[in-house]
């Protein structure tokens, strides 16, 4: 099938199957006239991309999932769950200080004869909420 052909198939445009294959993540046959060719095994691998990256998955993290075998692929998986849950925890804390923020206003900014810098005397604001942090 040529590349006007499975962009209509997989949904996806010409320019991205172009830079799939660039990228080295599909492998595409080339006519006699220097046409993409793209086969059922290349549909395969199209598909998984899109699962990734509807898993909100980087293209290099992609390219490596694609060597993978499935044990490893398991593995990754795990790991990208630990990660997705530390950034949800991160995220609950940031909607929190925001709603502090909503609450009680901008903190007063410390006169420059403070103790401290800028970020200790947030982190002393938060200090009373435990789960409040900051980065």
């Amino acid at each position: 099938m040529k590349t006007s052909e499975i962009s209509k198939i997989v949904g996806i445009s010409k320019r991205t199957l172009q830079f799939y294959d660039d990228e080295g993540m599909i492998k595409v046959e080339r006519s006699e006239n220097n046409y993409r060719l793209y086969d059922e095994r290349t549909l395969e691998t199209l598909w998984e991309i899109i699962i990734y990256k509807e898993m909100g998955m980087k293209i290099g993290e992609i390219k490596q999932l694609l060597e993978m075998n499935e044990n490893e692929k398991k593995e990754f998986y795990r790991a990208y769950i630990e990660l997705i849950e530390e950034k949800i925890k991160k995220l609950k804390s940031h909607k929190k200080f925001i709603s502090l923020i909503i609450e009680k206003g901008l903190p007063q900014m410390p006169d420059k004869n403070s103790e401290g810098t800028y970020k200790s005397r947030l982190v002393e604001l938060c200090g009373k909420s435990n789960d409040l942090f900051i980065n």
